[in-house]
């Protein structure tokens, strides 16, 4: 905890995922930790831009260029690189099976599960940044949503439930360029406990 100019500025802590080391199906822990060293620099960057923001001189902010103006647009990329990270790291490590709840969705949604599969591979394969399953709360149905970079292209009105991470830095120590193979093995290391939770809070 920081205190600036009378405000309390509140750090975000780098959680750990060490738990997952040598418990995943075909991700290796050299992989992971790489990984984890990543995300630990999101939450870095995303302390250093919102300190300065707390202690910045709002008065001068302006349209055409300012250093406030340029800290809030960049402020997403950490924010959402930490937050995306954990998401994604907190659905890992087999566990459980896709409750009622979800292969009912994923049936009206896709037509099947295994058809909700072939979307979530196919985004996939498309992006390189993330792939979000979300709940589209105007419809109430299931949506596969790409993300690039960390914060261009998430659509109003998601809530996800399922991060996959598709940057190359997820998986290129095991699976080279091959995101295809990385993909299928994602799959096989879902915690759906985790997954199934999440769905569960959403209110109808």
């Amino acid at each position: 905890m920081i205190r600036i100019k009378e405000i309390i500025f509140m750090a975000k802590e780098i959680r750990s995922f060490k738990h997952l080391l040598g418990k995943l199906d075909g991700i290796s822990d050299s992989q992971l930790e790489a990984h984890f060293g990543l995300y630990e620099g999101y939450v870095k960057k995303l302390n250093e831009i919102e300190e300065k923001l707390e202690k910045m001189d709002k008065s001068l902010s302006n349209y055409s260029f300012g250093e406030f103006s340029e800290l809030k647009r960049r402020h997403c990329v950490p924010y959402n690189g930490t937050y995306l990270h954990e998401m994604y790291f907190d659905n890992l490590q087999a566990n459980g099976a896709p409750s009622q709840q979800f292969e009912n969705l994923a049936k009206s949604s896709f037509g099947s599960l295994d058809s909700w599969k072939a979307d979530v591979k196919a985004t996939g394969l498309a992006v390189p940044g993330w792939v979000v399953t979300c709940i589209e709360t105007t419809s109430g149905k299931l949506k596969n949503v790409q993300i690039m970079e960390h914060h261009i292209g998430f659509p109003l009105n998601h809530i996800p439930i399922l991060v996959m991470d598709t940057w190359e830095h997820a998986f290129f120590l095991d699976f080279k360029a091959n995101r295809g193979s990385y993909i299928d093995t994602f799959f096989k290391n879902i915690n759906w406990f985790v997954v199934n939770d999440r769905l569960s809070q959403i209110k109808a």
